[in-house]
């Protein structure tokens, strides 16, 4: 037993020496590498296929690399725009022609002012969420956005009911009004004649501002074809309506009635 053993060591120990004394100094532990014998071959051209399977170059294929958009994050189409210290503030807006519309928010948010929404903004009116930045806009308590299908046509009388032009609105508004609208439907559901109401309570949970308390109006004199109505909204306030305009959603019952 103990000549076996003796005789596993010294071969153990033959072998070691071998190894050291054949191996190069120079060679590292990755011992010595073959010399190549050629160079690699070339990466194969690309080639493009046509439709009727010609190849063709590729040159008039290569797509441009989008460029990076820093204020893609936070859905804004244009630079910044420095406040002007003003501020428009928004009463009865009940819609009308959307590029009429658009031309008007678009002028607003480049100028910069402050808007406050005071009472109805609907239809068209609506569109002033795609433009004016959500940090220069205020929805006093009496504000609401309401939304309908869009209607299309040469005239009010000839108009139809446009879906894609009621999706055209819904893509140009912020994601969180979107958000508000696709949950109730989205355009599938939405109709001429019937309205989507977003109040000032729910535009405050999204993170609107709340606008402050509007000064008390200077008192004048009431003209003889105007009467007044209570607002439905705010009943510390009361609001102008016409006699001719009493078919105005603030008119109750579509009659106008005299606090005297």
């Amino acid at each position: 037993m103990k000549t076996l053993f003796l005789m596993c060591a010294t071969a153990g120990a033959m072998w070691s020496l071998l190894m050291l004394d054949g191996w190069p100094a120079h060679a590292g532990m990755q011992g010595n590498m073959p010399t190549s014998v050629q160079p690699l071959p070339k990466y194969p051209p690309v080639v493009c296929v046509a439709t009727n399977w010609a190849t063709e170059t590729c040159e008039d294929r290569q797509t441009p690399l989008p460029r990076a958009n820093p204020l893609r994050a936070f859905n804004r189409q244009e630079p910044e725009v420095p406040r002007s210290g003003k501020t428009t503030v928004l009463y009865y807006e009940p819609g009308g022609i959307l590029s009429e519309h658009e031309a008007r928010w678009k002028a607003l948010a480049e100028s910069g002012d402050d808007v406050e929404v005071q009472s109805l903004c609907g239809s068209a009116c609506t569109m002033i969420m795609a433009y004016v930045p959500r940090d220069r806009l205020c929805f006093a308590v009496t504000a609401s956005l309401w939304f309908h299908e869009a209607r299309s046509g040469a005239t009010a009388e000839t108009a139809t009911p446009s879906m894609s032009t009621t999706q055209y609105m819904l893509n140009k508004y912020p994601p969180d009004i979107r958000l508000w609208l696709r949950d109730r439907g989205g355009v599938e559901k939405m109709t001429v004649e019937k309205w989507w109401v977003l109040h000032a309570s729910e535009l405050w949970e999204m993170g609107y501002r709340k606008c402050d308390p509007e000064l008390a109006p200077v008192p004048m004199t009431k003209p003889e074809s105007v009467k007044y109505h209570k607002n439905p909204y705010d009943p510390s306030k009361w609001d102008q309506c016409r006699v001719t305009d009493c078919y105005l959603p603030e008119c109750p019952n579509g009659k106008c009635n005299d606090p005297s």
